[in-house]
């Protein structure tokens, strides 16, 4: 039927469920089959709209059941294209809708339109081609990876259990130039061999949790633990695979409560790290000899950091956020035992640089510290603790980090 010059494609699937999940009969085509992702309905209930203006795609699926969909390509590649969920089961609860992307190719996709489910769980996988998000992806929590799910994960994941992604390969990267990634009321979850945050042209890329929590993770094997843990706390549990899986961040990663970065080798950062809760967390992790850096001129905004290993036993800073910036002292501020990237051998102490600047919170309780103890020969040891939570930035400046992760042997 035309109207407007729109050709209006409908038709409406129902896929009764059995028990608490349910299933659907068989593979169902969606979208009439004009759809040239031609999804098809591997679980669940949902009716699709689909309509088509100068080749350009407008999608709606609509919702009364959690659902996985299987796609030969999203089809978005074209800025003013949009696929949208629509959420029209029971009203109590919020619909989950798991994507299965399998395109593949040597060519890397592109989304560069519009994907959004409001208030719902949006998941999609993406293992066979590595993705570029341009455009912007919005929903009430997010999951984006290039891992592979087996049906067993699958089911977990929409039933909010614990679920293992793996096999992601090398060349299937996630990247995200220019674009934007935001859950509006839970996680954003970022997941590929390497996951690249940089711009895109004259596009910024956002990654926005503004009631949750952003979690990363560069690497194989990963396991997901559901999304209600408790404030403060990992989601992310590395799993047995490779070693070289990196996260590089030159953008803006924003969160509630919790930034959490995990990978195989290494983690760089030259953007924004911003958890703006009271207690708010931005945890880094790598493996055992990976690489945490943290580039100059790159910001940290969190009431407490936590790069992982440590970088071994000794003082450790914890500056708080809120009072005016003040640089260290170069006989103040000693991390011990730790190697610097490129460099073979561990040092019994590195020194921050001394103009690298910090939140005044940390230099200003160790003035007060040394004042208290006087001018003695033991004001090196004196400590910050920390004291009541601002809304100012953490750390900013040359390489705070820059530090190899740990080893489990003894240094000397």
């Amino acid at each position: 039927m035309w109207s407007g010059g729109r050709s209006l494609r409908l038709i409406v699937l129902a896929g009764a469920f059995a028990g608490s999940l349910g299933t659907a009969t068989g593979q169902t085509p969606l979208c009439d089959q004009q759809h040239p992702g031609n999804p098809e309905l591997i679980l669940g209930a949902a009716s699709c709209i689909y309509s088509e203006v100068d080749g350009v795609g407008q999608t709606t699926i609509r919702l009364t059941g959690d659902s996985i969909i299987r796609w030969d390509r999203l089809d978005l590649e074209d800025p003013d294209s949009t696929l949208t969920f629509e959420w029209l089961g029971p009203p109590d609860s919020t619909g989950v809708v798991l994507n299965r992307v399998e395109q593949g190719g040597r060519q890397e996709a592109v989304l560069g339109g519009s994907l959004s489910f409001p208030d719902g769980n949006l998941i999609i996988t993406h293992p066979n081609t590595g993705l570029n998000i341009l455009g912007t992806v919005e929903a009430g929590a997010v999951t984006i990876v290039t891992h592979n799910l087996d049906l067993q994960a699958e089911m977990q994941l929409l039933s909010g259990q614990a679920a293992d992604f793996t096999n992601a390969a090398v060349s299937s990267r996630l990247k995200i130039l220019g674009g934007k990634v935001v859950a509006t009321s839970g996680d954003v979850v970022l997941g590929g061999p390497a996951v690249i945050i940089i711009g895109g042209g004259n596009d910024f890329s956002e990654i926005l949790a503004p009631a949750g929590s952003v979690r990363i993770f560069g690497g194989e094997n990963f396991r997901l633990l559901p999304q209600d843990v408790p404030a403060g706390t990992p989601r992310i549990e590395r799993l047995p695979g490779s070693v070289n899986g990196n996260v590089l961040n030159s953008q803006t990663v924003r969160a509630e409560r919790m930034v959490e970065i995990v990978a195989e080798g290494e983690i760089r950062n030259n953007g924004i790290l911003q958890a703006d809760a009271p207690g708010g967390v931005v945890m880094m992790r790598v493996d055992e000899n990976g690489s945490l850096t943290n580039e100059e001129g790159a910001l940290i905004s969190a009431d407490i950091i936590i790069p992982f290993p440590p970088p071994g036993p000794g003082a450790v800073l914890n500056p708080d956020r809120g009072d005016s910036p003040s640089p260290l002292s170069t006989g103040l501020s000693r991390i011990p035992v730790v190697s610097s990237p490129g460099q073979g051998e561990s040092s019994k102490r590195v020194v921050v640089r001394e103009s690298a600047p910090v939140t005044g919170s940390a230099s200003a309780q160790r003035q007060r510290a040394n004042r208290s103890r006087g001018e003695s020969a033991n004001r090196n040891s004196a400590l910050a603790s920390t004291a009541a939570r601002g809304s100012g930035h953490l750390a900013r400046g040359r390489s705070f980090f820059g530090v190899r992760g740990g080893t489990k042997a003894k240094k000397r």
